[in-house]
């Protein structure tokens, strides 16, 4: 049986008024790991701006992050990774917080965690607004310093790099969500893992995002919960 298609929800799901800035529909990928469905909705995301500077920005970012993640693939599956790249840039737009740093470092956001691009390179190529950013959005690469890294991102982190988190780990979940639904029980017990972390991890942050983004995290853990029996969000 082929799996019904995931889609994020609407706007209209957020329980309260969404901000005027968000009033306007967006477009978005309704079938969810489509590679040609992204690549189509973000090209006609990008030509819609009306400053082209910030047209060639977005281009010249996303070459650089395809060109630095190279072959990787999305876990389990045959999806470029830059699709996930895409997505998370468009959530944060989608959420209100389109400033063109936002949006690049939202491309950029995984280029220095799993890939060879240093921090330094980043700064270079797109500002020091863009690599403090995705500096924010590398996480150490010990399990035992997550701790303290989500601390430090709960605390002290800028809102835009809060943002980021919730939009990464939003779609990362809907990721995960059709990763289950495909292969069944192979990742069932480490998506049910990664569901838990997410409740000390990145849950916190929710608290001062608009509302859009707030419903959209938690319907993705809600979606993901009962494909991995998690009856409840529990910290593990």
């Amino acid at each position: 049986m082929v799996p019904t298609p995931l889609r994020p929800p609407s706007l209209s799901d957020a329980g309260d008024a969404a901000p005027d800035r968000l009033a306007e529909a967006k477009a978005w990928p309704s079938v969810f790991d489509a590679p040609s469905t992204v690549e189509r909705v973000w090209t006609d995301f990008v030509e819609a701006q009306a400053d082209p500077e910030r047209r060639h920005e977005l281009r010249r970012t996303l070459v650089f992050a395809r060109a630095r993640h190279g072959d990787q693939l999305r876990r389990g599956s045959d999806t470029p990774y830059w699709v996930h790249l895409v997505r998370v840039a468009m959530e944060v737009s989608r959420w209100g917080e389109g400033a063109l740093p936002t949006v690049q470092a939202a491309l950029l956001h995984d280029t220095v965690e799993d890939t060879e691009t240093t921090l330094a390179e980043v700064r270079e190529q797109f500002g020091g607004e863009v690599g403090d950013l995705v500096g924010w959005l590398t996480c150490p690469p010990s399990d035992g310093d997550l701790p303290t890294y989500y601390e430090r991102l709960h605390e002290t982190a800028p809102f835009r790099a809060q943002i980021l988190k919730l939009a990464d780990r939003t779609d990362n979940l809907r990721s995960i969500q059709a990763l289950v639904m495909r292969t069944g029980d192979r990742h069932r017990r480490w998506a049910g893992n990664y569901l838990a972390r997410t409740i000390w991890q990145v849950l916190p942050l929710a608290a001062r995002a608009p509302s859009v983004a707030r419903v959209d995290l938690v319907t993705a853990m809600a979606d993901l919960a009962p494909l991995v029996e998690e009856p409840g969000f529990i910290r593990s």
